[in-house]
């Protein structure tokens, strides 16, 4: 069985400086691509449409900015190295101005996936990819305590009110789901129109073994978010060239206990504060299309169909 996903060519970062952002790590800003509403992505775990997004656009745990890995261990195991025998993945981001969505994709390989939901360590006992999402690049506090608000009500009101951190997981498993907005009590965020979708991905393998790994999805943004109901939230409408915050950290558990939780947290960026502040996450820039680099769509032909034609 292969050790190693097949990752495109070495990464070159989209390095922009601009002194009027300090996310970390500061001076840089990485690229969104634009999946126009004629291309989108099919939500159904094959990621070969992500083939047309430029290499410099991808993530990997060897990416690089001013020396220093962007993929950093800030927990459980810190200061782990590198090891693609144990991990490795990549990743990268897109988005729709239409509909107003932030996709993903994310390829990995463990040598010993965990998601059971009962493991010792962090996210919950599970390997997850967990985003921070920060539509309207506020820096604002994710997470509040008992003693932040005067009552319950607006303790609970203002958690991931304005920006969301959630741990994304497959395959789903109650009560948590695939999309646990974990500082937020809201039950709703995880259904259309609001993200998608628990069954977009491809799984060769099984908890406490080695395993292949491929998923897509997208969600929504929200300046507004209120746990009770989206008629209370106000959602983030996104547009070429501006910057948003997305806090990543992909979570490696190795079927570990409370007593030893085989736990690594690779974060990007390198550092936290808090739990979840939108001003220690990362900068990203929304992209024009790059409509030169896509397939030319015939009138009345899906991207679907399109897609489907590669594989026959």
């Amino acid at each position: 069985m292969r050790k190693l996903l097949t990752l495109s060519v070495a990464v070159s970062l989209l390095g922009l400086s601009s002194p009027s952002f300090a996310h970390a790590p500061e001076g840089l800003i990485l690229g969104v691509w634009q999946w126009p509403t004629s291309h989108l992505p099919v939500m159904d775990g094959d990621i070969s449409e992500w083939d047309v997004v430029p290499d410099n656009l991808w993530l990997t745990p060897f990416s690089e900015f001013n020396g220093e890995l962007l993929h950093v261990v800030v927990a459980g195991e810190v200061g782990a190295e590198v090891n693609t025998a144990d991990l490795n993945y990549r990743w990268t981001s897109g988005w729709n101005d239409e509909l107003d969505r932030l996709y993903f994709v994310y390829d990995r390989f463990d040598d010993l996936w965990d998601r059971d939901g009962g493991g010792g360590g962090g996210a919950g006992g599970d390997d997850s990819f967990e985003i921070n999402l920060d539509a309207n690049h506020g820096g604002d506090v994710s997470w509040f305590g008992a003693d932040d608000f005067d009552t319950e009500e607006e303790v609970l009101r203002n958690r991931g009110r304005f920006n969301q951190m959630s741990h994304y997981r497959w395959p789903s498993l109650e009560p948590i789901g695939w999309n646990w907005l974990w500082a937020s009590s809201a039950t709703w965020h995880d259904v259309e129109p609001y993200s998608c979708c628990p069954n977009s991905f491809n799984l060769n393998g099984a908890h406490a073994t080695e395993a292949t790994f491929q998923v897509e999805w997208w969600t929504v943004g929200w300046d507004d978010f209120d746990h009770e109901s989206p008629e209370n939230s106000v959602q983030h409408d996104f547009s070429e060239n501006d910057i948003i915050g997305l806090g990543i950290s992909i979570i490696d558990n190795d079927v570990g206990d409370a007593d030893d939780p085989r736990f690594a947290a690779w974060r990007l960026g390198g550092q936290r504060c808090g739990n979840g502040d939108g001003k220690c996450i990362s900068d990203f820039i929304l992209l024009p299309a790059q409509m030169d680099l896509l397939p030319t769509a015939v009138e009345n032909d899906s991207w679907g169909h399109i897609k489907a034609s590669y594989m026959e």
